[in-house]
């Protein structure tokens, strides 16, 4: 269990350290609150209700983008999406992929795909 909890340090801890005006982009509220409490600091902004479109305008000033979708069909299918309507237009920001890859390489090895299932991760205090 110790490994487990490192790998999830690690990504939250490379997460924290980057630099910039930073924007992480979730599916719903739910990701949001796990994330807030596994210590994730930084803007997160959720899909919900908004068009792809509404989300990418809404992110527009970002430096950094990271892209948190669920690792199941249906997330891969959104974060494909995002990232193709992020690359079309210019003045974007970059799109961070290592830290979506610490966070699928932690999930995969527990068996998780959707990002709200972290919450077994959470730390007691």
């Amino acid at each position: 269990m110790v490994s487990i909890n490192l790998k999830i340090e690690d990504f939250i801890d490379y997460c924290n350290k980057l630099l910039g005006n930073l924007v992480f982009i979730v599916e719903g509220k739910r990701d949001t609150k796990v994330l807030r409490l596994l210590g994730l600091n930084g803007q997160i902004v959720e899909k919900g209700g908004l068009s792809i479109y509404e989300l990418v305008d809404k992110i527009f000033l970002a430096e950094t983008i990271v892209i948190l979708t669920d690792f199941d069909l249906e997330g891969k299918k959104l974060r494909k999406k995002i990232r193709n309507e992020i690359q079309q237009r210019k003045g974007h920001g970059r799109i961070d992929s290592h830290a979506r890859q610490l966070l699928f390489r932690f999930c995969r090895s527990t068996r998780v795909s959707e990002i709200e299932d972290l919450k077994q991760f959470i730390p007691l205090t």
